[in-house]
């Protein structure tokens, strides 16, 4: 359980080494000790499980100032769970349980209700969020496009889910699109439950443990991953959550914590599951250079990272165009850009730079918040997800 009281003897196992420093976006760019995870860590130790500094609105802000990237965790010489611990602290707080918290536990809950994110631009307008500085929603959500079983093209390999995000469903059905196509062209039949809802990280970024439980119970109840080779994700964040956080979301004896273990030996990324299984059709020609935004997500798979740039850098015409640095986070991390706005557009304009100077055509990412974030930076390179650009070569051989 993401319990901070289960934390107690973790949390002292940090070891002060300070590699936490070379990799947190917050620190580099404000260089204040006090937002480096060991400093945090610290802070929530003697603040709310040793009880010897009394709360502050200083400390809140430190918690809060906090992307949950999960760079330190994955740089920690010493495997302390940071990012968990920054969501236990907030939930013991009680952020997740304001306006905020509630709005988005209600609409990440009921996503397939007709309606209720259409009416998402006003709620965040009382909340103080300018419409420019949101998303637009697309005309027609994935599950208005797709639902249900889609056969494989030509030979089945095999079966697979496809669990959607609430990025590709809302903001990016562009990326539902061609997983599906890509998929199905590989002789991979696709599954798409209905009924599905967001995979819980907005929320328990928020620290609403209850309301992030509620969407773990609705999905596991969902997907059958006995009856799958694989259940894939287009989003690293939503693979993150569900093959590291749903089980730990779960009582030890919750009837569905067998099946929350079950989901997350199954679960893939899609450039993923295509790299280690391999194409069986043979795709056309990119033509065009690329550059990679590695989304700071990806601990959870040791290949995910390389798996967009092996698939799509053997294409004829692709030229990849390294980033100075590929993995260095652009400051959107879900509503943090919302909340943090300044520090977010700081963060976001060392990555924009180096974008710029790779004069690549198009950036990839992953990440639906990282590419609506920095499309909104950027003036002449689109950024879209890999599989769309892999789509895109499958579609030159078929015109």
């Amino acid at each position: 359980m993401l319990k901070l009281e289960n934390y107690r003897e973790t949390i002292n196992k940090c070891a002060h080494c300070g590699y936490c420093q070379a990799t947190c976006p917050v620190y580099l760019e404000d260089l204040l000790e006090s937002h480096v995870a060991r400093n945090r860590l610290n802070l929530i130790n003697q603040v709310l499980i040793l009880g010897s500094m009394p709360s502050s609105q200083r400390f809140k802000e430190i918690v809060d100032r906090c992307l949950l990237c999960t760079n330190c965790t994955q740089t920690c010489s010493s495997k302390v769970p940071v990012d968990e611990i920054i969501i236990a602290a907030r939930a013991e707080i009680g952020k997740g349980k304001g306006l905020k918290g509630f709005v988005m536990s209600k609409m990440l809950q009921q996503r397939g209700l007709t309606g209720l994110m259409s009416k998402a631009g006003s709620l965040v307008q009382k909340m103080g969020v300018a419409a420019k500085q949101m998303p637009q929603l697309a005309s027609k959500s994935f599950d208005q496009i797709y639902s249900g079983t889609i056969p494989a093209q030509g030979d089945q390999r095999g079966r697979v889910a496809y669990f959607v995000g609430c990025g590709t469903n809302f903001l990016f059905p562009d990326t539902g699109i061609a997983v599906v196509d890509v998929l199905t062209r590989n002789g991979w039949e696709v599954v798409i439950p209905a009924g599905q809802v967001c995979c819980g990280i907005p929320a328990i970024s928020e620290g609403d443990l209850a309301g992030a439980r509620d969407m773990v119970a609705t999905n596991l109840k969902l997907f059958d991953p006995d009856n799958v080779e694989a259940v894939i994700t287009d989003c690293t964040s939503c693979g993150m959550m569900i093959k590291e956080k749903y089980s730990k979301l779960l009582e030890a004896d919750d009837p569905l914590q067998e099946k929350a273990q079950a989901l997350a030996g199954k679960i893939f990324e899609i450039t993923d599951f295509l790299q280690l299984k391999g194409l069986s059709a043979a795709p056309g020609s990119l033509n065009q250079s690329f550059t990679y935004h590695v989304p700071c997500h990806r601990g959870w798979s040791p290949t995910v990272a390389d798996a967009p740039r092996n698939l799509l850098g053997s294409l004829p015409g692709a030229e990849l165009r390294e980033l100075e640095e590929p993995e260095r986070c652009c400051g959107a991390a879900g509503t943090f850009f919302l909340q943090h706005r300044d520090l977010s557009e700081s963060i976001r304009s060392r990555r924009l730079e180096q974008i710029e100077a790779s004069q690549a055509d198009t950036v990839i990412t992953q990440c639906p918040v990282c590419r609506f974030y920095l499309s909104a930076g950027l003036e002449s390179q689109q950024v879209t997800h890999p599989v769309i650009l892999l789509s895109q070569a499958y579609n030159t051989v078929s015109s």
